[in-house]
């Protein structure tokens, strides 16, 4: 960026814009356009970003989805001195859907431009109060809750996260394509998706290890009921997966 720009970013954001918006207009990103102000002796503005911390204190539909979708892809932690941090990342190509979570939170956290090392996008926030609530609805140990585990939308959103659905040619290209249905993740939360699948007339799928985790999967007429029970009419969903699930469901 020539000198002119870099003084003209800097007026803008002085004259009140913030970082995330002056890093657009001259196609900075935002740590970028921040150590330019600093190293120009800006004063930075402090921000305060906006969340709703109860957004998990109902369990909406939409609520049990974001919840699947994060115990699948986000992860809790916690460091002395700071509030408890919930983050998750995916790839540019899901971008969107952070920014789906990132509303429904309520939130104007910004979403980090993709790593040049692994290429994913990260959202982040900091609430004690959401923290406590997923890890007290079963994030990582003890039983999952109930209302969780009999939501399909909950488990539309661990598959969102953790799973894969779509269908296949057969080696013999004179054969029909086969749907195909997979989820990976730990024991104890696959037990209670085999267990979900089960109490909705879906059996004999079994979970097994698969390297350092577990996997639960099946093809043709059984993948397909699964991604009918979970995706038909779903008012959320990844949107990828969602397109691929229309396709699934128009075919069979």
């Amino acid at each position: 960026m020539a000198e002119p720009e870099r003084s003209e970013a800097v007026r803008q954001y002085a004259e009140g814009r913030s970082i995330a918006e002056v890093a657009k207009n001259f196609g900075f990103t935002e740590p970028g356009m921040r150590g330019l102000l600093v190293r120009r002796g800006v004063v930075l503005r402090r921000t305060v970003h906006t969340l709703r911390h109860d957004a998990f204190d109902l369990l909406t539909p939409e609520a049990c989805y974001w919840l699947g979708f994060l115990f699948a892809d986000g992860c809790v932690t916690y460091r002395t001195g700071h509030l408890p941090q919930i983050s998750v990342g995916l790839a540019q190509r899901d971008r969107e859907h952070l920014a789906s979570l990132r509303t429904f939170l309520g939130s104007t956290s910004s979403i980090s431009a993709p790593s040049p090392t692994h290429g994913s996008c990260q959202f982040s926030v900091r609430s004690t109060r959401l923290a406590e609530r997923m890890v007290a609805l079963g994030r990582y140990d003890g039983p999952l809750d109930e209302r969780l585990t009999e939501s399909r939308d909950f488990w539309r959103g661990v598959v969102d996260g953790d799973g894969s659905i779509g269908q296949y040619r057969r080696p013999n290209p004179s054969q029909s394509t086969f749907s195909q249905f997979r989820l990976v993740g730990s024991k104890r939360l696959l037990d209670s998706f085999a267990a979900f699948l089960e109490r909705n007339g879906i059996d004999g799928l079994s979970v097994r290890p698969h390297k350092t985790i577990y996997t639960i999967g099946t093809t043709c007429a059984p993948a397909e009921k699964i991604v009918a029970m979970l995706y038909s009419e779903a008012t959320v969903a990844l949107t990828r997966k969602a397109e691929i699930a229309k396709k699934m469901l128009g075919s069979s």
